[in-house]
């Protein structure tokens, strides 16, 4: 009996002769497997749509609310009340901006598709889309980088993904999107704002209308590099590139780069 007493005191002695460990410094920290997804609205729009311009308020609020980096709009004037440019007249639409037009099968304008998924919706939803969107999370991480060379006009794009959980297929799409272009919009009641400031409207794709195909894997992060030269008449301080990954399921994750400060 002696000989056990002897044992268990010197089992406390040992015990609480160790230093205290704080609890942030016995756990191993294990890097987390998701990230905060971003949000991309494609915005179906055009000059000669009069609830256009209300529509465009809806986004910039809900910017102000996310932040215009998390929420990622992007505006294709596209469709019958679109209207391309001639000698003297500014016009926004594009080819491009068509072809998605016709492939989403949007009806009218003002519409929009919120990571390509919900379908195509009406800007009295967007809120609620945005929201339930901006609660999940991804798998994918993007890194993006612009260097832009004056003299030539070229940007280099340098592209990083990686797949945090398991491999992925898809698609990375780059497009090339201008800030404060003036032209003009028409309003309710047939009113024509001649110099009306439109924001993060397409320009061009960049890698082709549905990107470049690659498959992600957990065991290195895929790099691509790609250099492109600014159409003219976009301003480098205004123009933004903007990047994203997607696949049947919709967006995974998108990010934009601003070509030249």
């Amino acid at each position: 009996m002696k000989s056990f007493y002897i044992c268990l005191l010197a089992a406390v002695a040992l015990l609480t002769g160790c230093d205290s460990v704080g609890s942030d410094e016995r756990l191993i920290e294990v890097p987390a497997a998701t990230v905060q997804r971003n949000v991309l609205i494609e915005d179906f729009t055009g000059q000669r749509c009069i609830f256009c311009p209300d529509a465009a308020e809806v986004i910039e609020q809900q910017q102000k609310l996310y932040g215009a980096d998390k929420l990622i709009a992007v505006a294709f004037h596209a469709g019958p009340l679109a209207i391309k440019s001639t000698a003297g007249f500014v016009g926004l639409r594009t080819d491009v901006g068509d072809t998605y037009y016709k492939y989403w099968a949007v009806p009218n304008v003002p519409k929009a598709i919120i990571n390509r998924r919900g379908g195509v919706l009406s800007k009295d939803t967007w809120a609620g889309r945005i929201y339930d969107e901006f609660a999940q999370t991804t798998t994918i991480d993007i890194d993006f980088k612009c260097q832009y060379e004056a003299a030539t006009r070229q940007v280099e794009i340098e592209t990083d993904l990686k797949t945090l959980a398991e491999d992925v297929k898809g698609k990375l799409q780059l497009w090339l999107v201008e800030d404060s272009i003036v032209a003009p919009q028409m309003f309710p009641n047939n009113k024509v704002e001649k110099e009306y400031v439109h924001n993060h409207v397409f320009r061009a794709a960049i890698n082709g209308e549905w990107g470049t195909e690659l498959t992600l894997s957990t065991k290195n992060v895929h790099k691509e590099k790609t250099t492109y030269t600014l159409p003219e008449g976009i301003q480098p301080n205004k123009a933004w590139i903007v990047g994203f990954f997607y696949n049947d399921s919709g967006v995974l994750q998108a990010v934009r780069q601003k070509v030249s400060l």
